[in-house]
């Protein structure tokens, strides 16, 4: 396959953020160390229970149910009798599968999707009564980026890009919005479908609504007038009941700029350039009506929101990337995109998060090493939602380089970051860890409460946090392993039983079906001839463990062409993930990300030894 021959193209369209992730998240290969996750469960997913208190509901597969009696049967007070009259075929599912079945708020954790029929009888005031209630077990679901294209004798007949949505347990899926299709069908064209998907999935979103409702995703997207020269970078939403035309799956913001240029013609990864004006992150809110996201003007970074419906569009604290003022509130916008990396590739900005519903959280980095690969020096800043609101400095830290972060429910921050530590053998490492912070409530300087990892060397990583909907537990990539950890420290890292190795950096994990269940992107072995690593398999497992699924499937596939010849068909997906796109560096291949790994570790060494001197 010669879609390799555009590997200028592709090397401009890394530049954005996602194939940085190999920087970012500390590499493919890499160990974990200090505590090891255990290979086992004893409960370590704290599951989903919606409480029920209509006689008609809904739960995710995975979720139980607790049934308020006295809602859902008011003519009954006394003598409480639940019983389960139907269930799916082949459902274990019986009466003695409640937990208290005598009482008036039975516990009941269906086992296979479909329609369950519950009863309860009773008596109030000497009266017998009976009320049926009727409980629908849907599946949850999962989408995905996927690209689509043809190639016959070297050469792309025709691509296609589109967002879909399956579920968790096999429901069919379906594309939810329009597919995005090149006019020229070339090889250049597909490559830049390929690179909007990775870019789309790594710093997109998905919001999972209330069983029965639509859930909504978000994600940027990149289309390039090859006639013209300009690109346009794209924030666009749909929902898991949305098609192509939907008043709901459409575009919210626009940045366009004249494309990149410069380099040679062959087949060199090193030429990397610069998109000046891209949106790089997308969040929703707690209640998915808002998004956060992140653009740059003419390389000028800004963070804004806007209603899932596009209304209330609110531009809210731009910042300095560059420059003296590096990491400050930035009210005239007039600093440059960070221009360091590994062939100039510019560094990505962190994921901005909600604290709440109500405010949104960034990172910024100063000092004099803000625009390198060691930029090790940072604040967190906090804003609220609201027009003409002013952002505050919330902590300061430095001395350690973060690739995402996420809020806890007391305050804190838990965060994924390198920074140095002891090692065994008395020198100094920087591994990656998962680190709780606190702000000092007078300096704002950060204070670390615990670490959750307790790495000891600088290949081990602990990446791509992803907190679950209750805010008491972590799932995260240990090396290429998945694993869970309690936000309090209360139990060491373990790896989910069941869960393969073999992850695609910064797409995952994510926790789905209430937080009972956790999806990925799996990486895929290289299929040779030029077919793209990593574009294989989203996968899903039961949060505690168990049989690992396949949601859905990227592989390549042929047909004779009646010439003696093959058409060759391939389908690339990429799932949305919690991941990294803030990036210390970036790179395109393995050799590149692991030169810029060295790097930042060595710099975070040395100023530790620095530090440690004075």
């Amino acid at each position: 396959m010669h879609l390799l021959r555009y590997s200028m193209l592709a090397a401009t369209l890394g530049a954005l953020a996602v194939s940085a992730q190999l920087v970012a998240c500390g590499g493919d290969e890499a160990s974990q160390g200090g505590q090891t996750p255990d290979a086992g469960t004893d409960g370590s997913s704290p599951g989903s229970v919606l409480t029920v208190s209509d006689a008609r509901a809904k739960l995710y597969l995975g979720q139980s149910a607790k049934i308020d009696g006295p809602s859902v049967a008011p003519g009954i007070s006394s003598a409480y009798a639940w019983k389960v009259i139907a269930a799916p075929f082949e459902s274990t599912i019986t009466t003695e599968s409640l937990e208290g079945a005598s009482t008036a708020t039975p516990l009941f954790k269906p086992d296979l999707l479909g329609a369950y029929t519950l009863q309860v009888t009773g008596q109030k005031d000497g009266v017998s009564s009976s009320v049926v209630v009727l409980i629908e077990v849907i599946d949850a679901p999962v989408f995905w980026r996927e690209v689509r294209f043809v190639e016959q004798g070297g050469e792309v007949l025709g691509s296609g890009l589109s967002t879909r949505v399956g579920g968790v347990h096999g429901s069919r899926e379906r594309t939810v919005g329009c597919i995005e299709a090149p006019p020229d069908g070339g090889g250049a064209q597909a490559m830049m479908l390929l690179y909007s998907a990775r870019i789309g999935a790594a710093v997109g979103d998905t919001w999972e609504a209330p069983p029965g409702q639509p859930s909504r995703v978000v994600f940027p997207s990149m289309t390039m007038d090859l006639a013209s020269g300009r690109m346009k970078s794209s924030l666009t939403v749909a929902t898991s009941e949305s098609t192509c035309g939907s008043p709901e799956a459409k575009v919210l913001e626009t940045v366009e700029a004249n494309a990149p240029v410069g380099g040679d013609d062959d087949d060199d990864d090193d030429d990397v350039l610069a998109l000046p004006d891209a949106i790089q992150n997308a969040r929703f809110s707690p209640d998915g009506n808002r998004v956060a996201y992140l653009y740059d003007v003419g390389g000028r970074s800004r963070l804004a929101t806007v209603g899932f419906d596009g209304s209330g569009k609110r531009d809210l604290a731009p910042f300095h990337s560059a420059g003296p003022d590096a990491g400050g509130l930035d009210p005239d916008a007039g600093t440059v995109l960070v221009p360091g990396g590994p062939g100039g590739t510019p560094l990505g900005q962190i994921v901005p998060r909600w604290k709440d519903g109500a405010h949104v959280g960034w990172m910024t980095f100063i000092g004099p090493n803000a625009n390198t690969e060691g930029r090790d020096t940072w604040e967190l800043h906090v804003v609220e939602d609201k027009a003409g609101a002013t952002a505050e400095l919330s902590m300061t830290c430095s001395l350690s380089i973060p690739s995402s972060f996420d809020f806890l429910a007391d305050g804190t921050i838990v965060a994924a970051v390198r920074h140095p530590v002891t090692a065994p053998d008395g020198g100094v490492a920087a591994p990656m860890d998962l680190l709780v912070y606190r702000a000092n409530p007078t300096t704002k300087r950060c204070e670390v409460v615990r670490n959750l990892t307790n790495n000891t060397s600088d290949e081990s990583v602990a990446r791509d946090l992803a907190l679950s909907p209750d805010k008491t537990r972590i799932a995260f990539f240990s090396g290429t392993g998945l694993a869970t950890v309690p936000v309090d420290g209360s139990q060491p890292p373990r790896f989910v039983p069941g869960a393969s190795l073999g992850v695609e950096h910064g797409l995952g994990p994510r926790w789905v079906a209430g937080g009972t269940a956790l999806t990925w992107g799996q990486q895929k072995e290289d299929q040779g001839g030029g077919f793209p690593v990593g574009s294989g398999h989203v996968v899903a497992i039961p949060a505690e463990g168990g049989a690992q699924r396949t949601v859905a499937e990227g592989s390549p596939g042929g047909r004779p062409d009646g010439d003696g010849g093959m058409i060759t068909e391939y389908r690339l997906t990429y799932g949305f993930g919690q991941g990294c796109s803030a990036v210390p560096g970036a790179a395109l291949t393995g050799g590149v990300g692991v030169a810029g790994a060295a790097g930042f570790v060595a710099a975070l060494v040395a100023r530790r030894r620095r530090h440690s001197s004075k």
